[in-house]
């Protein structure tokens, strides 16, 4: 999560480990972590639809 704040802010993406961890789980999980909000919808949906 270190990278993710600083170079890999552009190239990480949302991943969930189903079936053993739920998606729902893993959102409330990524929510309290120290990350700017700036670079909360990177990781969810923006970086995914540029790479796509």
């Amino acid at each position: 999560m270190r990278q993710a704040k600083s170079f890999l802010r552009d190239k990480a993406l949302f991943g969930s480990d189903v079936p053993l961890i739920s998606p729902d789980r893993w959102l409330r999980d990524f929510a309290v972590l120290n990350l700017k909000d700036s670079i909360r919808p990177k990781i969810l949906k923006n970086n995914a639809v540029r790479l796509l």
